[in-house]
């Protein structure tokens, strides 16, 4: 099934990000062709860039208690950073600035933590101490911990968070390969054979519901047992029942073959195999389920449907859920270039 028609239809001018990557990363085109200039000219007329900076008092004074919605400057910071915005408009540099001074260790979990410092580097500020500090700290945190982290895992029966790779992984190839230090090297390498080694969405343990359904879950202070705190006696208990029952056989993540975008903490396998093309990783046997998943997806007119969405929850709309996505559509065909599979 060829991707003309696609590509195409990613080149109309309504959508300025998708047309410039189009350009730059499918075609290949130079910073000097003047379609890119003109593309690149035009990136802050997009019309849901356009919606946030319509709102961009309301973005900013939004305070901590926001910090998860998709209306306050953390979730604004990363969808203009995935949108291309200029972050040195007038409207966005204080703001920005002003993050780019606490993004770590103050971004919470590791997967906001990610999609902050990505960003940021996509804004205009990967230069600034903060970040490049964030960065080296986050990388440095997975290979001493041997992978992610997260106050969120202590109830269940991975130790580590796997949903989140894709988004460390896209932060740190950010940069070009060139330019990162061996720390972020080595983080890549580790995260690429983690999504690589479990076919990319094969992590789900066999047993999580049985464990669910066990496992205690205390309401107050007085259900947990004297001499122990809610995390001690959970993580007693789940240690337990590993040693008993184990985790069983790993099973595919069914949300993962949904696609969105923008994501919010949650990933899916075409972000994650767009995270690996742009590793540059080979393909190998173990990418082909996750591979195939994305090709059977693709509508005849060479198009991918938005399964998934935050729609309603932003302040504009992106797309459509149930139709075709441009955004959804450029990712498949990288991803599909990438590994062979392309036009």
């Amino acid at each position: 099934m060829g991707c003309d028609g696609g590509l195409d239809w990613l080149l109309e001018e309504d959508n300025p990000p998708v047309r410039l990557m189009t350009l730059t990363q499918l075609l290949r085109r130079d910073e000097d062709d003047d379609d890119v200039r003109t593309a690149r000219a035009s990136l802050m007329d997009y019309s849901v860039t356009q919606a946030i900076l319509a709102h961009h008092r309301e973005v900013w004074e939004s305070g901590p208690r926001q910090f998860w919605s998709y209306q306050g400057k953390h979730w604004n910071t990363v969808f203009l950073g995935q949108f291309l915005a200029n972050g040195r408009d007038s409207r966005l540099t204080q703001g920005l600035q002003e993050l780019a001074g606490v993004v770590w260790p103050n971004c919470g979990a590791p997967c906001m933590a990610a999609c902050m410092l990505r960003a940021l580097k996509r804004l205009g500020y990967g230069e600034h101490p903060e970040v490049v500090r964030g960065n080296e700290a986050l990388a440095r945190s997975v290979l001493e911990d041997g992978g992610i982290t997260c106050q969120y895992m202590a109830s269940s029966l991975l130790s580590r968070c796997y949903m989140a790779l894709p988004k460390l992984l896209l932060c740190f190839t950010e940069l070009a390969e060139e330019t990162r230090s061996r720390v972020l090297q080595d983080a890549t390498t580790w995260i690429t054979r983690g999504l690589t080694d479990h076919q990319v969405f094969v992590y789900a343990p066999e047993n999580r519901k049985d464990w669910d359904a066990v496992r205690p879950k205390p309401r107050t202070k007085g259900d947990v047992p004297e001499g122990e705190t809610r995390a001690s006696w959970v993580a007693k208990a789940r240690e337990q029942y590993i040693a008993e029952r184990g985790l069983g056989g790993l099973q595919p993540k069914p949300s993962w073959t949904r696609f969105g975008f923008p994501l919010n903490y949650n990933s899916d396998i075409l972000e994650a195999m767009f995270a690996l093309a742009l590793a540059n990783a080979p393909m190998s046997p173990s990418l082909e389920r996750p591979l195939q998943v994305i090709k059977n997806k693709q509508t005849p007119n060479s198009r991918w449907l938005m399964d998934r969405s935050l729609n309603g929850k932003m302040w504009a709309d992106v797309e459509a859920k149930g139709m075709p996505s441009k955004w959804i559509t450029l990712f498949a065909m990288i991803v599909l270039d990438h590994f062979g599979e392309g036009r």
